[in-house]
């Protein structure tokens, strides 16, 4: 009986404390840095491109802002065009500063993110005398 009780006590107690706790919490804003530029992104894409050697067109995500739990406040996901070949990398960035790079992991959302073709990083196919044109 006297163990019962003092479950009970204890339990009932813990609730109280448990409830305190959660009420009235309220945590403090996030506080971000301004996205990064155009410039700065085509910069550090090249830099991660060259750093792992990539091959064929280099494809980017757009930028949005990263998990709560990331290294900066914004992530862009990065690619080669020979997917076969190499995996994607996520490039952590606050405002025009590359802070940290990595291969993806869930969590960075890669894998579903929208690519497209890094407007800096296009290579026009081009022989020694200038494109190729065929005539009929």
């Amino acid at each position: 009986m006297r163990t019962c009780c003092l479950v009970v006590s204890c339990a009932g107690f813990a609730a109280v404390l448990g409830g305190c706790a959660v009420v009235g919490y309220d945590p403090p804003p996030r506080v971000t840095s301004q996205p990064p530029g155009e410039l700065a992104l085509q910069t550090s894409i090249k830099l991660v491109a060259k750093t792992v050697s990539w091959s064929g067109v280099v494809e980017a995500s757009p930028v949005r802002q990263a998990h709560v739990i990331s290294p900066a406040d914004w992530i862009v996901c990065a690619q080669s065009g020979a997917r076969d070949l190499s995996r994607p990398y996520a490039l952590f960035f606050n405002g025009d500063t590359m802070v940290h790079f990595r291969i993806a992991v869930q969590i960075d959302a890669c894998a579903r993110a929208p690519y497209a073709p890094v407007p800096g990083l296009v290579e026009e196919p081009a022989g020694p005398f200038g494109p190729l044109v065929i005539r009929p």
